[in-house]
């Protein structure tokens, strides 16, 4: 087992990218709405070219591993109804509150802590898993909870579904994801300068989106009655990953892919549940200050976790 020390030196520098992010926002050293274009270079250009490089080079079985996709996505539902049933039973939640604390006990931030920590950590197989992750989150997760969210709102299942699954192919990940697959089933992979640029700006990747993710979270506060905040933060920081790792080795994957799969679903709450929160009127302050708890606490939790499990 790796000593407690080596792994603070391989999680603390992460973290400390995104508290100097925290601070530059909360001091106003750096305008905290200038997170909003280091986030497009981020989500644009920067990361789209680091799952790109890295998933052209792996071979196209190991991608689609469907193993994997299968018990990422059966534990993922099994906590989206268990973040629904626990708001409806202890909070009287309404139906689209339900579906958010769903979606926010269920979906981890894969593309701004998922890949760079995981990548950092485990290599070009890290980024592998988290984008196949990262489909099943774009292409059913989201789209659910969207669907919920809008039959509750008196809109029809049919065209809530067609609008997040359009939005969902439409994502930078999800089209990098597509070409990365692409070029791995081709053959061709990143040969020559256009591997040298793929790893040139995905390297930008991992630091701007920490920095940026800190300066977001600079902007947010956990505010009052911390009770749903604090439970929506316990099942996605503690249960969603004691779910996936019974879930994946129950499957038969090797102990690698049960660990990898383990850490990546122990990401603290994603960005995207706000974001949807803040669209729909519902939930959006409790949302914003899940985020902030969770990925404070992600930082000693995912420690504790890589400790534990490397």
């Amino acid at each position: 087992m790796i000593n407690f020390l080596n792994i603070l030196e391989l999680t603390l520098p992460f973290f400390a990218v995104v508290a100097l992010g925290y601070a530059a926002g909360r001091t106003n050293m750096i305008d905290p709405k200038s997170a909003g274009s280091i986030n497009v270079f981020v989500f644009y250009f920067a990361m789209p070219a680091l799952v790109i490089g890295a998933l052209a080079r792996q071979d196209i079985a190991a991608i689609l591993d469907w193993r994997f996709l299968g018990g990422w996505l059966a534990a993922a539902l099994i906590l989206f109804v268990l973040g629904m049933l626990f708001a409806r039973s202890f909070f009287k939640a309404t139906r689209q509150e339900m579906a958010l604390f769903g979606q926010g006990s269920s979906i981890a931030n894969i593309g701004f802590l998922a890949i760079p920590i995981v990548g950092a950590t485990f290599g070009p197989e890290g980024v592998r898993l988290s984008a196949a992750a990262l489909i099943i989150d774009l292409m059913v997760m989201i789209p659910l909870s969207i669907m919920i969210i809008e039959s509750a709102g008196g809109g029809t299942h049919g065209a809530a579904v067609k609008r997040a699954l359009i939005g969902a192919i439409r994502n930078p990940f999800a089209v990098a994801i597509m070409v990365g697959v692409a070029l791995s089933a081709s053959g061709i992979g990143l040969p020559g300068a256009a591997g040298t640029f793929s790893n040139f700006l995905g390297g930008a990747a991992a630091p701007a989106a920490l920095f940026a993710l800190g300066m977001s979270l600079s902007q947010r506060s956990v505010g009052e009655n911390l009770t749903p905040v604090i439970s929506m933060t316990f099942l996605k920081l503690v249960v969603h990953p004691l779910v996936m790792a019974l879930t994946l080795y129950l499957l038969g994957l090797p102990a690698s892919i049960v660990t990898m799969g383990t850490i990546i679903a122990a990401m603290p709450v994603a960005q995207n549940v706000y974001v949807m929160a803040e669209h729909y009127g519902v939930m959006a302050r409790r949302s914003s200050a899940a985020i902030l708890l969770s990925t404070v606490a992600a930082v000693f939790t995912i420690t504790l976790l890589l400790f534990l499990l490397t």
